[in-house]
């Protein structure tokens, strides 16, 4: 599944669960794009593990879309 997509995690996690107890293991597997939404943090693995500084954070909150669910 996409793991970018939010609505996409809503649909396939419940389908996921209801398959639970039923003796088998089970597994999503997600396509993700590292700094989604970020211009100067996707496509390149430079930003794995380290920390924007102040003025990359404020920029980089400014690309990303408000969410409702809570914190970055």
């Amino acid at each position: 599944m996409d793991g970018n997509d939010w609505s996409s995690m809503e649909t396939v996690i419940p389908q996921a669960q209801a398959l639970l107890g039923q003796g088998k293991p089970i597994a999503i597997v997600m396509k993700t794009e590292m700094g989604q939404g970020v211009d100067y943090m996707m496509g390149t693995h430079a930003w794995h593990g380290k920390a924007p500084n102040d003025e990359q954070l404020a920029k980089a909150l400014a690309q990303l879309p408000e969410s409702s669910d809570g914190d970055y």
